[in-house]
């Protein structure tokens, strides 16, 4: 087998790879960490050559500090070491494989891997997928206890260990001499297991053992369990008084006259320890004690309750081996004897939460807070958090069981259309990390491999019977959700919820008019969610903002301006306006823009850049919806993708596809209305002209604008070099206040965007051919006024307005000026294909090289002849063009002219005529009559040059 198939199945594919090398002779030693599995291969196979043992780590790691556990990151495999040899467990390889068969065959396990490491046997089962080092350690250790229990002598240290190296196979094993190879046994390599499946095989987990280490990583378990715990002194005494309770206090209890001091203080330290102690129960149950007064039951229930403030009341309550110490020969027959650690222990109770909670989120601005429901029974909310399993045991007691230690729940069921299907929205609050919430579809629910992955991807780790719980404990959420209410509809994009604009959607936050609300992902949501969360300070960006209010910056406040129009646009009846800045660099063109997409989120994620591509641009159209859509230097776009992107943006939805998973239509979003903004350091109308004749349709769907330079006081640049930095980190305070006053006064909105509107098309005289750019600039123009108006902006609308209609007048004029005449269509055609077209006397004829009046053509005649495709006759001598109509058709579908207006104006304006003419008469090209379009043709056909001189 090659040594690289193997490690490739047995290793992580994250992390960094570990090779350890040892050589006796020289006592030298090395460790490496490489980045491939081909590089710890090469490294093998040198450092063997060079007389090492060499090993590898089975642990992939987070870094290439140090080869220990807390630095170990991904395992892929259960592995075994059979110790063979004299002194060793096993005497030989064979007495060694063959009890791992039985304990194979005991459990039905699947074949595993072997390695013949020069003396002992290396066991491997490989791992479909590669787990964390926190799910692998508690699997690790369950292995080693079952080997132990099942008499298969494997080293207990190297199962567990997860930054355990092994030897490589195909090298040497130099501690024999010679040295003996390290190897495989057979040469098949066996299928990788489904770690779940796998560890079904071994049985229901009661016993879990877990290693020091993660010990060390359930500290936050215990603590939660412990803040959670109270003690009743009632259900102890009820306990005892059925025989199930403790002996100690059942003796105390009916044979006072003959208790000890130290078991008379030892009964009320437990009593202490418990939420129904209380003085008063002290001197009820002491009465008969000897020696018992008063004043003497108050001192010892006064040094107690000192002795609890001062140290913890779980280190007072005597545990059972200090009552044994006291009085010995009864603790040995009680049914708790080493069962529980003191009396106390068997009034322990939860301290549920008993009410629904109101929890802040600190970690995200601007959200209400977090209502946290009652679970459904029989799970109940520990006082501190957690989820708690609430059944009767055998006795009929009442017990809880930590299913999972912090606070984890299910908020709603939605329907998400991206998905065909429905998914479950969950909370998780975690110490450090604040309040998240993720969504899973509702068929991982039912799978456990797929559950696991699902809850592990977003923080809760659980495997075996604690997986079980969780899985059970969120179908009970979902019935109960299922049958108090109606799922929701996810939402796909993120702005307006529908067209009478009373909800936002903007990142995980659902804006109404007086409150914001937690908007949970969907499949198409969640990546943007992070980019939408405030950052740096309000005031930062508002200082910002406030740098453009000065003289020569009207642009740059349009520009940032269309952050708030983009979201008005619904109220115009127009689905987007495009915005293309063009200029040279240095011009504030990208700043703007990033300022413009601050307004609602980080402008760095929001962003779109060149390297785009197309259908990106529109996926991201669709998922802003109302948003602003900006483009960053889009210099090296080609004519076609700028006539398709202009049309594509107008149209307000993507092209329909089929769907990746199925002979299905992708799920198309609602369609989007706003205002895309690209920059470029070209003209995007001079692109659109370069290879069409009319590209006015695309021109009044883009406005354009050429940027000067404005910052022309070098003074300023150590400030906007500031600006555009901060830019990147202060964003996203002002969205949710603007949205909430659009929601709040919807009627005056709207009502203002009409008038701007009406004031921008008789100042800048637009007609209907406008309506993109006069929607895109009223939709602009209110949105700074409704700024100004609520404090985010202190900026001159009056000037702005002016500045508006004067840049929308000239564009319009030179809009105006676009188109071809007939005689200018025909001369680019006939330009362009020059070499195909038949140029001859009218009287000529070519055959034989002779003329029809018998002299040498080539010598009186100038002619030329069609080199590529015949595309038309030309006759120098009566001036006369002939057409074919297929080449003429195509060149108009090619540059989107009209070909039916083209031919119409050829009649009218040249006098053209469609007849059937003999196109090749006078050549070799004996062609029967065609089709054609005859017109008088005065311009003649260009000479083509002949050389760089000519």
């Amino acid at each position: 087998m090659i040594t690289k198939t193997f490690l490739s199945r047995v290793l992580g594919d994250n992390g960094n790879y570990c090779v350890f090398a040892a050589r006796s002779r020289d006592n030298r030693r090395v460790q490496k960490f490489y980045d491939t599995i081909d590089e710890v291969e090469t490294a093998a196979q040198y450092l063997d050559a060079d007389g090492y043992d060499v090993y590898f780590a089975l642990a992939t790691f987070k870094t290439t500090d140090n080869r220990k556990v807390d630095n170990a990151h991904q395992l892929r495999s259960i592995f075994l070491d059979l110790d063979c040899g004299p002194s060793k467990e096993y005497p030989s390889q064979v007495e060694a494989i063959a009890d791992l068969r039985k304990f194979c065959k005991r459990y039905k396990l699947p074949k595993p891997m072997m390695v013949n490491s020069g003396r002992g046997v290396h066991v491997y089962w490989f791992l479909e997928e590669a787990i964390s080092v926190e799910e692998w350690l508690p699997v690790a250790e369950r292995i080693k206890s079952i080997c132990a229990s099942s008499g298969l002598k494997s080293d207990a240290v190297v199962t567990a260990d997860a930054a355990r190296v092994l030897r490589v196979p195909n090298t040497h094993n130099y501690k024999d001499t010679p040295p003996a190879p390290v190897d495989f046994y057979g040469v098949d390599i066996p299928d990788p297991v489904k770690l779940d499946e796998f560890m079904s095989l071994f049985g229901e987990d009661t016993t879990p053992v877990l290693s020091p280490h993660a010990s060390r990583d359930t500290d936050a378990v215990r603590d939660t369990k412990n803040s959670n715990r109270e003690f009743v002194f009632k259900d102890i005494i009820e306990k005892t008084r059925a025989g199930r309770g403790c002996a100690q206090l059942a003796a105390a209890m009916t044979s006072k006259d003959t208790v000890s001091e130290p078991t008379w203080r030892g009964v009320l330290s437990v009593l202490q320890a418990c939420k129904d102690g209380s003085r008063e129960k002290a001197h009820k149950i002491s009465r008969g004690y000897e020696g018992y007064s008063e004043q003497e039951t108050d001192k010892k229930w006064d040094y107690i309750e000192g002795k609890v403030v001062e140290l913890d009341v779980r280190d007072i309550a005597y545990k059972c081996v200090t009552f044994d110490d006291n009085n010995p020969d009864i603790c040995m027959d009680c049914p708790n004897w080493g069962k529980i650690q003191g009396p106390k222990f068997l009034g322990e109770r939860l301290k549920e939460a008993m009410d629904e909670v109101d929890e802040d989120d600190p970690f995200v601005a601007g959200r209400s807070k977090h209502i946290i429901p009652p679970y459904p029974k029989p799970y109940v909310r520990g006082a501190h958090g957690g989820i708690y399993l609430r059944k009767k045991n055998a006795d009929g007691d009442v017990e809880e069981e930590c299913i999972y230690h912090n606070d984890f729940y299910v908020t709603r069921l939605l329907h998400d259309a991206s998905l065909g299907g429905y998914v479950v929205v969950f909370r998780l609050h975690l110490p450090q990390d604040g309040v998240r919430e993720f969504t899973a579809p509702m068929s991982s629910i039912t799978s456990k491999e797929e559950f696991r992955k699902s809850i592990s991807m977003n923080g809760i780790t659980a495997w075996g019977n604690k997986l079980d719980l969780l899985m059970a404990y969120t179908t009970k959420w979902i019935d109960e959700l299922q049958s108090a209410a109606m799922s929701d509809e996810a939402h796909l994009q993120f702005g307006w919820t529908s067209s009478d604009a009373e909800a936002f959607v903007l990142g995980d936050r659902l804006i109404l008019g007086s409150s914001i609300e937690y908007n949970p992902p969907s499949k198409k949501t969640a990546g943007l969610f992070s980019a939408f969360e405030p950052k740096g300070s309000e005031e930062r960006q508002s200082e910002m903002f406030e740098f453009y209010n000065r003289e020569n910056f009207q642009l740059h406040q349009f520009v940032i301006g269309t952050g708030f129009g983009s979201i008005l646009m619904p109220f115009t009846g127009q689905n987007t306006m495009g915005l293309h800045l063009f200029g040279g660099s240095g011009v504030g063109k990208t700043t703007a823009m990033r300022a413009a997409l601050g307004i609602f989120g980080g402008p760095e994620v929001l962003m779109n850049h060149h390297a785009d591509t197309h259908n990106a641009r529109m996926n991201r159209c669709e998922l802003m919806r109302n948003l602003p859509l900006s483009s960053d230097e889009m210099t090296n776009i080609t004519p076609e993708w700028a006539s398709k992107y202009v049309y594509e943006l107008a149209g307000g939805m993507q092209k329909n596809r089929m769907s990746s998973d199925g002979n299905t239509e992708r799920h198309r979003g609602d369609p989007w209305e706003l205002i895309g903004v690209t920059s470029a350091n070209v003209s995007l109308w001079e692109l659109l002209n370069r290879d069409k004749a009319t590209p006015k349709a695309e021109m009044l769907r883009m406005l354009e604008i050429k940027v000067d330079k404005s910052l022309k006081d070098p003074s300023i640049k150590p400030i906007t070099d500031k600006i555009f930095a901060d830019i990147k980190s202060n964003y996203g305070w002002f969205g949710p206040k603007f949205i909430q006053y659009v929601i709040n006064n919807r009627d005056e909105v709207a009502n203002l965007v009409t008038q701007v509107r009406d004031r921008i098309d008789k100042a800048a005289v637009l007609e209907a051919e406008h309506r993109f750019w006069s929607a895109g600039c009223a939709a602009t123009l209110t949105g700074i006024i409704i700024a100004n108006k609520i404090g985010i902006l202190n900026w001159d609308t009056a000037k702005l307005f002016k500045w508006v209609v004067q840049q929308v007048t000239v564009r319009k004029n030179i809009v105006d000026d676009v188109g071809s005449s007939v005689t200018e269509t025909l001369n680019d055609y006939v330009f362009a294909n020059n070499s195909n077209i038949l140029q001859i006397r009218s009287t000529s004829d070519l055959r034989q090289g002779i003329n029809g009046n018998g002299l040498d053509y080539a010598s009186t005649v100038p002619e030329a002849t069609p080199r590529n495709h015949f595309i038309a006759r030309y006759e120098i001598d009566t001036q006369k063009l002939y057409l074919l109509p297929k080449p003429l058709k195509k060149y108009c579908t090619d540059h989107q002219i009209s070909y039916d207006n083209l031919v119409q104006d050829m009649v009218a304006g040249m006098g053209a005529r469609k007849i059937q003419m003999r196109l090749g008469k006078g050549t070799h090209l004996n062609l029967p009559p065609s089709r054609c379009i005859v017109v008088d043709y005065s311009e003649g056909i260009p000479d083509e040059p002949q050389s760089p001189e000519d």
